[in-house]
């Protein structure tokens, strides 16, 4: 995977957002941690994961996943001299369902891990092991 800033920016989404039934771990979401500042236990254990989406977009694209709950669109940025769009994301270790929102509609990456939730719906997913101490 390719390491890069986190510029995404974070909006959270009103009430419970599952439109797909997806359901999954809970965990944490966010920026780059920056020193002890009261995170949570889970969140000084996470992990850098680069999202990429290269599958056409007009305006916008956002991930939103298993490891916000579910609750948090995750804006990807266009990168330079490309059509492709991408963020990084501190995620806690384990299995997370993800789903891209392109141009306000919930898609799939189907060159990325598909799987099924509890109800039969298709997600993107992926298992973010915990990092190696150097």
């Amino acid at each position: 995977r390719r390491r890069m800033g986190a510029t995404g920016s974070k909006d959270k989404l009103p009430g419970a957002l599952s439109p797909r039934g997806a359901t999954g771990a809970s965990g944490a979401a966010g920026g780059p941690s920056g020193g002890d500042t009261g995170q949570s236990p889970e969140l000084k254990c996470a992990v850098p994961v680069a999202f990429r989406w290269h599958h056409g977009a007009q305006r916008e694209v956002y991930v939103v996943g298993s490891f916000s709950n579910w609750q948090t669109k995750i804006r990807l940025t266009r990168e330079p001299d490309s059509e492709a769009f991408s963020t990084v994301v501190q995620i806690v270790p384990g299995i997370h369902q993800y789903k891209f929102i392109v141009d306000g509609e919930w898609r799939c990456a189907q060159d990325q891990p598909r799987c099924l939730d509890s109800v039969g719906n298709e997600n993107n997913c992926i298992e973010v092991e915990e990092a190696e101490v150097a």
